[in-house]
């Protein structure tokens, strides 16, 4: 019933949107739907190093990441800085940039 919950809380909060969720298990994905050629993403889980995302269709694209732990993150897609408007929580970093945060569903 928790799970179903948790996936009922996620469509709500998501919606149609172009940046998503879906937990499973330990880890959850994270979509970011748009036309592109490569998109990385970099997050404060191993010190913004850029990790490649997995192009899952011709505009859908996935990183895979912990579930249980509040992370912040941004992409970078053709070689631009970029952040979803569709993030619920943001924060300013020490350059004056906001990044999404991640914050697991208790």
């Amino acid at each position: 019933m928790k799970k179903l919950w948790t996936i009922a809380a996620v469509l709500l909060l998501t919606g149609c949107a172009s940046h998503y969720y879906r937990v499973s298990g330990n880890s959850a994905d994270i979509f970011l739907r748009t036309k592109a050629h490569e998109v990385y993403f970099f997050s404060s889980l191993d010190n913004y190093q850029p990790q490649k995302a997995c192009q899952q269709s011709k505009n859908l694209w996935r990183v895979t990441v912990p579930d249980k732990t509040e992370f912040s993150y941004f992409y970078r897609v053709d070689g631009r800085i970029f952040l979803p408007t569709e993030c619920r929580y943001t924060e300013y970093d020490d350059f004056g940039s906001k990044n999404c945060i991640y914050a697991p569903i208790p």
